[in-house]
């Protein structure tokens, strides 16, 4: 049917109206192909990696995390133990991976709760041996049951302690694929792990477990009553910690990583447009914490670490989560948010005025902060110190701090502290503090987040010496002009053989960029 002339003119209208929002609203692109297609290789490649490491005298027993109640009835959203799925991929709890080096072919095995459809019925799918194969590549599935009969077989002399894991409840079996089948004293293990046996036998095994010096009892309380209970029956085996393993493998990221991470940033960035359209007076904090929530699950994502979102003098504490306040005309707001994708994590901040324009005061804070993260970025390359990073961003501190009359002393980082008091640098990937090093590498990600904060009782809380009550009498009248200020600019960067890979920097950040991306984005909302 032909088009009416003045339909085909609205319509030309919208077609056109359309084109250029599409200018003006990003919107997040597809996953990378390699999150699907290089997952294999890359989980391969790990395990090899840790398997070089530890040795054919060694034997790797790492857990699923445990699946968290709440409520009686329900369980909390399932995270998966980071290392565990490094390894491996799989998202299902209780299960188990064992490496042996020196085994005669069964180098990786996997160890999976029976499927019990009863069970699922509560509590969802649970994965088959196929799946397993399928996601982490290791072809030697076996049932949680036989874990114990393998460990048994290994070490003799922990027998003992060492009892059958069967799944509780009536079920059918397995489901959709073969499952390996060995009983408790099956001689399959004697047959294949032979070796790891006879070093055993002559205490000269060592068993990795995950025992990080700083216990956390919770998540890592299966490993703690494990060791124990070996050591207590004199189970001949030398207890390693595979905690320096993986933070050493996980400090740099593969390029298929590195992807991933690409991808939380872009979901970040859409996020943080939303929230520049709709942070205006009048809007409650946890309005705009629903904006990054809501970008972050429709993208197939989750939050890296609980939503920041500090307007006024919220700004000024790091870690404030209530996100209840109003915000008000004149308000900064300090969002921190970011986007989790396939268990990878960014970390991303930005502080920007509630309505639209800085002040004079507040731009003379950001400013500054800004310039510090630019001398950060300057450092972010392969053979300085990490701490090259924020010494860099504490000379700009220091000078400018000293000329806007803060501190008394442009050498003094005691003063400076008081107004800068964090680190401005971490490793981001599976946690979002993950694991960094000493000397930046090609491949690493960290971050570079320099911030000001100006609270209102930060003069009083001062220690009350001589010194500081010098200190505080002359920087006073300073202080009245930015009391209640707090700005924070956090952007993610990859670390190349040459200069540092920003790769938030598609989330406007400079002052300027801010003001006018603000202006964009809340008139074509009000479209």
């Amino acid at each position: 049917m032909p088009i009416p002339k003045l339909s085909l003119c609205v319509l030309t209208l919208a077609v056109a109206a359309s084109a250029a929002e599409s200018a003006i609203w990003k919107v997040a692109p597809p996953p990378p192909a390699s999150w699907q297609a290089g997952r294999v290789a890359d989980l391969a490649a790990r395990r090899k990696a840790v398997i070089d490491q530890i040795g054919d005298h060694s034997v790797l027993v790492l857990y699923a995390a445990e699946a968290r109640n709440y409520a009686k009835d329900v369980n909390w959203p399932y995270r998966q133990e980071n290392n565990f799925f490094y390894l491996t991929g799989l998202t299902q709890a209780d299960a188990t991976l064992v490496l042996i080096p020196g085994a005669a072919k069964m180098r990786e095995i996997v160890f999976i709760p029976h499927a019990n459809p009863a069970r699922e019925t509560w509590t969802g799918h649970m994965l088959t041996p196929d799946e397993v194969r399928q996601t982490s590549g290791i072809q030697d599935v076996f049932e949680s049951s036989q874990l114990n009969g393998m460990l048994s077989a290994l070490v003799p002399r922990a027998r003992s302690i060492l009892t059958t894991n069967e799944m509780p409840g009536a079920g059918r079996g397995g489901r959709a694929g073969a499952i390996a089948a060995a009983p408790v004293d099956s001689p399959i293990w004697s047959i294949e792990i032979a070796q790891p046996i006879a070093y055993a036998a002559q205490e000269n095994l060592q068993l990795y477990l995950v025992l990080p010096a700083r216990l956390n009892a919770v998540e890592y309380r299966r490993e703690q009553e494990f060791a124990g209970k070996l050591a207590s029956v004199g189970a001949g085996l030398t207890i390693k910690d595979a905690t320096l393993i993986f933070d050493k493998l996980r400090r740099v990221k593969s390029p298929r990583e590195l992807d991933l991470l690409q991808h939380a940033v872009d979901i970040t960035a859409e996020a943080f447009q939303r929230a520049y359209a709709y942070a205006v007076p009048g809007t409650p904090e946890y309005e705009i914490q629903a904006q990054f929530e809501f970008t972050f699950l429709r993208r197939n994502a989750h939050w890296g670490y609980p939503c920041i979102v500090g307007s006024g003098v919220n700004a000024t504490t790091l870690h404030y989560e209530s996100n209840k306040d109003t915000m008000k005309d004149g308000d900064l707001i300090l969002m921190d948010d970011a986007a989790e994708f396939d268990q990878y994590s960014v970390d991303v901040t930005r502080t920007i005025p509630v309505n639209g324009k800085f002040t004079k005061e507040q731009a003379e804070i950001y400013r500054l902060v800004w310039d510090a993260q630019q001398a950060g970025f300057s450092k972010a390359k392969p053979g300085h110190p990490a701490s090259d990073i924020q010494g860099a961003a504490n000379e700009v501190f220091k000078q400018r701090l000293f000329a806007l009359g803060l501190i008394t002393d442009a050498t003094s980082d005691a003063q400076m502290k008081v107004w800068s008091i964090h680190g401005i640098s971490h490793g981001i990937g599976l946690n979002v503090h993950d694991p960094d090093g000493r000397e930046l590498q090609p491949g690493m990600t960290i971050t570079v987040e320099p911030g000001l904060y100006f609270r209102p009782d930060a003069l009083d809380n001062l220690p009350k010496t001589p010194e500081m009550e010098k200190f505080k009498e002359a920087v006073r009248p300073a202080f009245e002009k930015y009391k209640g200020i707090g700005v924070r600019i956090e952007d993610d960067v990859v670390i190349t053989n040459g200069e540092p890979k920003v790769i938030s920097a598609g989330i406007p950040s400079k002052l300027e960029e801010i003001e006018a991306t603000i202006a964009k984005l809340r008139a074509a909302a009000k479209n």
